[in-house]
């Protein structure tokens, strides 16, 4: 009998995507995920759309939960190779809620893997593991540049000591690479450097560590992968909530100095293209990948690309600052949070977060050349290209109208 990949979280957005591709490869595969999400219309229409026919030959569904170790036994039967998707990805879930699916969920994954014999994971962990990046206070701060602009023209040239010191926190924004302060080179739960920005990047930290403890102690053969912010058919959080709440106009106002913060994405279907790219090699076992498609763009460049594909027009307003926006942008998500929680009438935009405006007001930047060395190839290299089908997928389903 044939050996079977078992994705698990395969109802969510990287889950779907992954079965599909791995079909399309020819691979018997077997989904998983809780029976409730299975059940779910929302889901069923989605993964339809995507093209993934749960009724095809060489594919399967088996419900089972993270937290029910007896029911993950059941579903790694036959199996050689885990794609493990499945996390808690919510900005506003608690910690301990988080912890329970990404941390002991990730635990009792292991150990009936280990049980059933099988020992090959490929691991999805995020990006934000890396930390939120330091940037010179000057970057941020007029004041302090009109200052280092009078000192460096009018008194340094004056001085015996003529040396420029940046200012602190960071002296540069260079991409983060797997060679720097990462869960698997760096002891303790934080990285070097820089700072966690919320409880989901916290317990994805810990689980990469976790994993790794059971690759040195018990034998297993992973592989971890850092994907950039996903974005394409099917994402309705993250950069898809984004661009569905520009078309309904819910940003038409940002500040100018957007150009200044840098960002990179990754097509969902490279992250899954990825992912059964490194699973076939042994030399990545042990390994750890950044997956960022090749395009560097400012965020107010994206956004204005999102704006024109939706057929929004957003006005950039040249006194505004982040620093200044930030803390009435986390101000507004903690009130219709608690709008949320208070009032069963009252929906929130699910993007509206504090995590969300942390990373507003930051350069993630991101190189994915060990992956490429590999050579790898990204079948959506141009992000703006990805963004105008994703969008087009969007218009179809009617989630932009």
């Amino acid at each position: 009998m044939s050996k079977i990949a078992l994705v698990t979280g395969a109802c969510g957005f990287s889950g779907g995507h992954m079965v599909k591709i791995l079909h399309d490869e020819g691979v018997t595969v077997r989904g998983t995920d809780l029976s409730s999400a299975w059940e779910s219309e929302h889901v069923r229409k989605c993964q339809e759309n995507i093209g993934l026919d749960w009724n095809a030959d060489g594919v399967e569904f088996v419900a089972s939960d993270l937290l029910n170790r007896d029911s993950l036994s059941k579903v790694l039967k036959d199996v050689d190779i885990v794609y493990h998707t499945a996390s808690l990805y919510d900005y506003s879930a608690s910690m301990e809620a988080l912890r329970r699916v990404n941390i002991d969920g990730t635990i009792n994954l292991c150990e009936a893997m280990l049980d059933a014999g099988v020992d090959r994971m490929v691991h999805w962990s995020t990006a934000g593991v890396y930390g939120h990046p330091n940037m010179p206070r000057s970057s941020i701060n007029p004041l302090r540049m009109l200052f280092e602009l009078f000192w460096g023209h009018g008194i340094r040239p004056w001085l015996s000591d003529k040396e420029y010191r940046r200012p602190a926190k960071h002296p540069t924004n260079q991409p983060f690479t797997e060679e720097g302060s990462t869960p698997l080179n760096t002891e303790g739960g934080q990285p070097r450097g820089s700072f966690l920005v919320n409880d989901y990047s916290i317990t994805k930290w810990d689980q990469e560590q976790l994993i790794q403890k059971y690759g040195r102690e018990k034998g297993l053969r992973y592989t971890i992968i850092r994907p950039a912010p996903l974005y394409g058919p099917g994402s309705d959080y993250g950069i898809g909530g984004i661009v569905i709440a520009l078309s309904e106009g819910l940003a038409p106002v940002l500040p100018l100095d957007l150009r200044n913060y840098l960002m990179v994405n990754c097509h969902i279907r490279d992250i899954g293209r990825a992912a059964y790219f490194v699973s076939r090699r042994e030399d990545t076992v042990g390994e750890d990948y950044n997956v960022s498609d090749p395009t560097v763009i400012s965020q107010l460049e994206f956004l204005r690309a999102a704006a024109l594909l939706v057929g929004r027009k957003i006005h950039v307003m040249p006194f505004l600052r982040m620093p200044w926006v930030m803390p009435l942008g986390i101000w507004s998500s903690r009130y219709v949070r608690w709008l949320d929680r208070k009032f069963p009438m009252y929906e929130r935009l699910r993007i509206w977060e504090e995590s969300s405006a942390r990373y507003l007001s930051c350069s993630y930047w991101i190189s994915s050349n060990k992956l490429k060395s590999l050579g790898f190839e990204w079948e959506y290299p141009d992000f703006r290209l990805g963004l105008r089908d994703t969008v087009q997928w969007f218009i179809k389903v009617g989630w932009v109208k």
